[in-house]
């Protein structure tokens, strides 16, 4: 379960192009997702991220595997990160102080929690508002309308 935490704070299990690539990979859990857009298949923060991702560079090189450890915390990175354009990037300061508080573990049963359906606990990406396994309704996450993304 600890590949849906991503150095960032971004929690992975909820994202689009991971569940495109679980969902394209036979995962039992993602075989109900389906993708409104176009969307690429991502495996989460692995061994082909490192040389890519300055958040995995950063914390490599520091010895520490998440943005929540380091001494310098927050920092410049992570702070502009939290302000692009993507809403749910908006909550990676808040998720890394959480990490920190109760521990990645623990975080990570809190967000699978948030991130699944109320209906039927199948997983949901950010930006879903209906469950395309049960067809529950949701509100209260991320506002569509200022996405880019569907």
């Amino acid at each position: 379960m600890e590949k849906y935490a991503a150095s960032c704070g971004l929690y992975c299990g909820a994202c689009s192009s991971m569940l495109t690539n679980e969902r394209h990979n036979g995962a039992p859990d993602a075989s109900h997702f389906v993708c409104e857009y176009a969307e690429s298949p991502c495996a989460g923060c692995g061994d082909d991220c490192r040389a890519g991702c300055e958040f995995i560079v950063c914390c490599h090189g520091r010895g520490i595997d998440n943005c929540a450890f380091c001494p310098d915390f927050p920092c410049t990175m992570i702070t502009n990160f939290s302000r692009e354009e993507w809403i749910h990037h908006r909550d990676v300061l808040d998720n890394l102080s959480r990490i920190k508080e109760v521990g990645l573990v623990a975080w990570l049963e809190e967000q699978r929690r948030q991130w699944s359906c109320p209906g039927c606990g199948k997983r949901t990406h950010w930006y879903q508002n209906r469950c395309h396994s049960c067809g529950a309704e949701w509100s209260g996450r991320y506002d569509t309308a200022e996405s880019n993304t569907q």
